[in-house]
Order: C-alpha cells, then structure tokens, then sequence
C-alpha cells in the first residue's frame, strides 16, 4: 500500500504517502491513481472534519514527478497530456473536498510534491533540516505542469512566484513561512497534532477564504503593480513568465489549461531530454 488514512478521534483524517520499496514519494501513475482513490474514499467517508497530507519518508515529503516517462517522450507525446491531466484531476479532486485539508511537510516538497501541497487549503513545515519547499522544472527544461505557475502566485504574490519559477531555487522552512508559503513551522515531532489542532480550530471564514483566493483571478491591482520583462531564452523560463502572466487574470480552472499546454509543448523538446538525461547521470 502506497497510501493509508486514519481516523482520528477529533474528526480528522491523516493521509500518508509511503511508496513501497522507494527511498522517495514519487508521482508516478499509479502513486497519481492511488492518491486519487484514496481522496475519494475520505471525502466519502462521514464524519470527517478535515484531513491532513503527510508522508511516512523521513525528510521527504513528496520528490517530484515520475522523469522516466518524460526523459523517453517526444514533443506532442499523447502519454504526457494524460499523465499531466491525471495529476490535474486529482489535485482538483483535493481541492474540492468539502472540509479543509492541510500539508504536513517534514521534508523536501520539491516540484510535484509542493504542487500537491498547494493545492491543500494549508501547509505547515517541521523541524527537519531536509525541509525545503520549491518548483525546480525549469532546471529540467520544464515548467510545473501540476498547477504550480498558478497557485503560488496566489499565495505568495507574483514577485516571490515569479523569482521561484525561474530560478528553481526552494526555500527553507523559516523562508516557507515567511513568504506565506506555510502557515507556520513546528516541531517534527509533534507536526500532525499541529496540523489538526489548526484545522480544529479554523474559522468557517478563514477556510473558505483560503481556498477562494487560489480559485480566483491573482487581484488586479496586484497584476497591475508587476510588469516583468520576459526573455525570450531559455525558453522554460519563457514559457514560464507567459503562463505566470496571463494566468493570473484568470479563475484557477482556466489559468491551468495554459500551463497544461505549455508543459506539452517543452515536454520531449531535446533541450528538456538532455537535462533529464543529465539528472539521471548525476543520481548515478
């Protein structure tokens, strides 16, 4: 089992990743499907007044995604839409579950794995000194292809997303809560009492708030304060700027359809395969 959820006695539910025989939570395909039934199962089940997202790897949260499929894929590969558009649909699943959700992050959310962070109401950080927070896809040659380039602008403002985006750079667990990232840092051992003493205590408001914001346009006079000069090389950062920029005066549903399409069109390009390939190398 990939994933196991327990109930507690206050009413929420723990989700735990815990890929068999990895050293690492990795999206691939079937990590995506199990994730998505076991979202189902807790929004399904009576009773629950929230639900916390852990991982039972020690300083991992979630790695990322699956790059096997995307190192092999050529440009307009139909394997990479559906791999993309299952991830969607799972995180839209989350997103739309009817009590509030929170990440429980006690190391690396890196790509992936802080995509699927983004799109729980909630995130605190723990203590562990592998945490850090972060989109690296342009060091692939690739944008966040999970609704990263969307969400995080609405958390933390397009300034601190944009620096992100471009960079691949993570932030730490203090920078995290700083930037409004995560709600608060908290010791590792005590991080799923935090996280549902929080969501226990949240306010109707507060919880609708927070996931209105990410559903909604990036605020005008926000966008209106930010006029970036996008360069044309390299062209995952390229890409990356025109979809931070014009999805943000969009609903969240819409602005994903423009990173969805973006991703397809860098993913399977040689520049992306060659420094897929060089990550591969540097692991060896």
């Amino acid at each position: 089992m990939s994933i196991t959820i327990t109930h507690r006695d206050d009413g929420i539910a723990v989700l735990t990743l815990d890929q068999p025989d990895s050293r690492a939570n990795v999206l691939s395909t079937q990590l995506w499907n199990d994730l998505d039934a076991a979202i189902k199962t807790a929004g399904e089940t009576p009773n629950v007044k929230g639900l916390i997202v852990a991982s039972a790897k020690p300083g991992i949260f979630i790695a990322g995604a699956d790059l096997k499929l995307l190192g092999d894929a050529d440009v307009g590969d139909p394997r990479v839409r559906a791999f993309i558009d299952l991830g969607t649909g799972v995180l839209a699943r989350l997103e739309s579950l009817p009590f509030a959700t929170i990440a429980a992050i006690d190391g690396a959310a890196l790509g992936g794995g802080l995509e699927v962070a983004l799109a729980c109401d909630f995130r605190i950080v723990g203590t562990h000194p592998k945490v850090m927070l972060g989109l690296p896809e342009v060091t692939l040659g690739l944008i966040p292809g999970w609704g990263g380039s969307q969400r995080l602008p609405r958390l933390v403002g397009l300034v601190r997303a944009a620096e992100m985006l471009t960079s691949g750079k993570s932030l730490s667990a203090t920078e995290a809560v700083s930037a409004d990232l995560a709600t608060e840092q908290v010791d590792s051992a005590s991080i799923i009492e935090s996280a549902a003493a929080l969501l226990a205590n949240l306010s109707t408001t507060l919880k609708s708030q927070a996931r209105a914001m990410k559903l909604q346009p990036v605020p005008e006079p926000d966008r209106n304060a930010y006029s970036p000069t996008i360069p044309q090389e390299p062209v995952a950062i390229h890409e990356a700027m025109l979809v931070l920029m014009d999805g943000a005066s969009l609903p969240l549903a819409e602005a994903l359809k423009l990173e969805t399409d973006a991703f397809c069109r860098l993913a399977g390009t040689p520049q992306s395969k060659d420094k897929i390939a060089a990550f591969f190398n540097r692991k060896k």
